[in-house]
């Protein structure tokens, strides 16, 4: 069996100054730009918007991602479901 992220139930994220973030418990990263970068922690997405943002260090084994840039925001969005399993209910 292959080795697998480990899934946390729990998540931190962590803001140093809004120059830089820690996130713990980060299943997948969906998204990154210099304006927003999308990540997937515990069945919901986490968006963390701002400016000239860059990842600095991803370890999905360890559940980390690591942004730096200007950190204007946060927000929890519900993780949607694939189309055909919304049509198909």
């Amino acid at each position: 069996m292959e080795n697998q992220p480990v899934i946390s139930k729990k998540h931190k994220f962590v803001c140093d100054d809004r120059k830089s973030a820690t996130i713990n418990g980060v299943i997948k990263v969906d998204s990154t730009s210099e304006t927003q970068v999308v990540c997937e922690i515990n069945g919901s997405m986490l968006v963390v918007l701002g400016k000239n943002l860059h990842v600095k260090k991803l370890d999905i084994n360890e559940s980390i991602l690591e942004i730096e840039g200007q950190i204007d925001q946060m927000r929890y969005t519900e993780k949607s479901k694939p189309f055909f399993k919304r049509l198909f209910k």
